[in-house]
């Protein structure tokens, strides 16, 4: 993979250029020429080389020389005046650095203008996070509660939540005749949609996906006929588009969302927003949709997770939908409602009780008598385990439910040694788990993470496919980065606790291949012990790469994951003991099966199987896998094929007495 040169090693010859005396400002644009980004490389150069070089990024972005430099913010009050006068300004002139005696100065440049022309330094001015300075062209009511809430939002602040009382009362303190030339100064759409002073423009801005309008959608007061579950179910919908959107965007879009319901549960008297959601969902599920076609009764029905349509005829239920029903006009709310409380049931376990699972989280009794309202969890949640506060675990039925209960991460179990009782149980009593819980993949760090105290190599130096790469970890929570920042992904691990991973590529994911480099959790800007961070967060973080490395990785073959063999060999130990299968043992990673026609060794992680003394045998029927041997059981509701095709290998040879296709038969002889 063709790289440029390394920026660091550049700026470092030209720093040595620098000292010699040889280094002219011709030789640094042919450098900024060759690498824009080159900036990224000038940290621990000499001071005196510094300020040479960045006079001459300085020159170069007021010339508008291309490729323009990168990073480099440039100074002086020169480039931002030329902003505010040009109807497209470049980026680096509304970032320029100023000084506080420039920022007078501008505020007296400004003062003497329209007040159209502060508002639009304002704007330009937001993401550089000093456009406050700005706002002493008003005068005394620059100290103004609402203008402080009114500011643009900072670079990389994300998706403001603000406190919808406080709005209101810093417009009354304000006043009318105030709060309108503070609003014309610094138009906020969030304070205007608390007024109710701007809604056509703020759902024009949903239907766009515009992140500040999506938040502040939830500002608005109730129109007259509309409830809190009609808005709820706008912003339900407004989230699915974001699974259509590219990595980054779609987190962004989901804060929204999340800022949103902060909002809406504010305007509509709840204590907070996951109250709110799981009130509206309840009342969703809650709902009877039910219609009389003809001599049919359509109605939706609930069963376990999943939601049907019904069809009732003179008192009997018929076992599919006519197509009469199908093509009533009342069908299509009928298939609306469906889909809706799958797609809650979707949520639920994908989001909620992953989430739960993933980080040892806890439940209120009042969240989880709520949550049990609806078919979904009341489906779903039983089947999990659960730590109680006098500290015993089980499932739902067999808990003290009276104080917050804590889903059970399998560190949990481990750490009371109950990892393999708990396996046992869970397939004896034939539990099918909504999400991995007893059976999900535990990490713990190794000999050689431990001696490296704060950054775990465990995937460096596997080569993954970028873009594939990149939905893994997006999906997960991961923010991406380009290849100029000292972490190429970012995701939060817990409170105050980031996990930050380094790669080495070119431009972005996406672009090509990704080589996986070090792991670290922050605490801050600090690297934290992996011996001393949460056990629960390592795991989690480890299984994400782990994931990576076998899915996107560009040679499958040559990565072999010894924890999916391992949560294989688990789960197979607890079918043997539950199905007595005697000719079945696992060693390590493999499964040996004494059958009646030879003995055979399964590998857990590839399928492939040995025949002893020396053979191979190979099982692959262009059907095999798609339906599981009649006795797996596998005790989690996601699709696993690659388990089961392994397992039902296993099941399929230990009766290979009973095998009667004679593409196995032939090569059995043969050995």
């Amino acid at each position: 993979m063709d790289r440029p040169p390394d920026p660091y090693q550049v700026a470092l010859c030209l720093a040595s250029k620098f000292a010699a005396g040889e280094l002219d400002a011709s030789t640094v644009e042919r450098a900024f020429a060759d690498d824009p980004y080159l900036w990224r490389g000038m940290l621990g150069i000499p001071d005196d080389c510094l300020l040479f070089l960045r006079d001459v990024a300085d020159d170069l972005l007021w010339r508008r020389v291309e490729p323009v430099p990168q990073v480099v913010r440039p100074r002086g009050l020169r480039h931002f005046l030329r902003a505010v006068e040009e109807s497209r300004p470049a980026y680096y002139d509304c970032d320029a650095d100023l000084t506080d005696a420039e920022r007078d100065e501008l505020v007296a440049w400004l003062r003497e203008r329209p007040l159209s022309v502060a508002r639009r330094a304002m704007q330009l001015r937001g993401p550089s996070g000093d456009a406050d300075a700005i706002l002493a062209v008003l005068g005394p009511a620059a100290h103004e509660p609402l203008l402080r809430l009114c500011r643009p939002p900072r670079l990389h602040e994300g998706t403001r939540r603000y406190d919808r009382a406080e709005i209101l009362d810093a417009v009354a303190e304000a006043g009318p005749e105030r709060t309108e030339r503070i609003l014309e100064l610094c138009p906020s759409e969030a304070v205007g949609a608390a007024l109710g002073r701007n809604r056509p423009a703020v759902e024009k801005r949903v239907r766009n996906n515009a992140l500040e309008g999506i938040a502040a959608y939830g500002l608005l007061p109730l129109a007259d006929g509309e409830t809190v579950r009609d808005r709820y179910l706008v912003l339900r919908d407004v989230a699915k588009r974001g699974a259509k959107l590219g990595p980054n965007r779609r987190h962004s879009h989901a804060d929204a969302i999340d800022a949103a319901l902060h909002h809406l549960a504010q305007v509509t008297g709840f204590p907070d927003a996951a109250r709110l959601e799981w009130h509206c969902e309840a009342d969703l599920a809650e709902a009877a949709v039910e219609r009389q076609i003809g001599a049919y009764t359509a109605a939706v029905r609930a069963e376990g997770a999943d939601a049907v349509i019904e069809v009732v005829k003179a008192g009997k239920r018929l076992r599919s939908v006519p197509a009469e029903v199908r093509g009533h006009p009342d069908y299509p709310a009928l298939r609306e409602h469906q889909e809706r409380l799958r797609d809650q049931a979707r949520r639920m376990r994908t989001g909620l009780l992953e989430r739960l699972v993933a980080t040892g989280g806890t439940l209120a009794p009042d969240e989880l008598d709520r949550l049990l309202r609806i078919p979904a969890g009341a489906a779903m949640l039983p089947a999990l385990l659960w730590l109680d506060a006098s500290g015993a675990i089980g499932l739902l039925p067999d808990v003290q439910r009276g104080a917050p209960l804590t889903a059970v991460h399998p560190y949990h179990l481990f750490e009371r040694d109950l990892l393999a009782h708990w396996q046992a149980e869970i397939v004896a009593r034939r539990v099918r788990q909504p999400v991995r819980q007893a059976f999900r993949e535990l990490y713990l760090p190794t000999p050689a993470e431990r001696a490296a105290v704060t950054a775990s190599a465990r995937f460096a130096g596997h080569r993954v496919n970028g873009k594939v790469a990149g939905q893994l970890l997006s999906a997960r929570g991961w923010s991406l980065r380009d290849s100029y920042e000292t972490h190429s992904a970012i995701r939060s691990a817990g409170p105050g606790l980031r996990a930050a991973l380094h790669c080495d590529f070119h431009g972005h994911f996406g672009m090509g291949d990704v080589l996986l480099g070090e792991v670290v959790l922050l605490a801050g800007d600090s690297a934290v012990p992996l011996e001393q961070a949460p056990p629960i967060a390592f795991s989690e973080v480890m299984r994400d790469l782990d994931l990576v490395v076998s899915v996107a990785g560009t040679e499958p073959d040559a990565y072999a994951s010894p924890l999916h063999a391992q949560s294989r060999a688990q789960l197979l130990g607890a079918l043997v003991r539950d199905l007595a299968l005697t000719r079945v043992s696992v060693e390590g990673v493999t499964a040996l099966v004494r059958g009646s026609r030879a003995t055979y060794r399964v590998h857990l992680n590839s399928g492939s199987i040995h025949v002893e003394p020396g053979g191979y045998l190979c099982v692959v029927p262009a059907d095999f896998g798609a339906r599981p041997h009649q006795r797996l059981f596998l005790p989690f509701a996601d699709e696993d094929r690659p388990t089961s095709v392994i397992l039902s290998k296993i099941l399929l040879l230990n009766e290979d007495e009973r095998i009667a296709d004679e593409s196995i038969l032939a090569q059995l002889r043969r050995l």
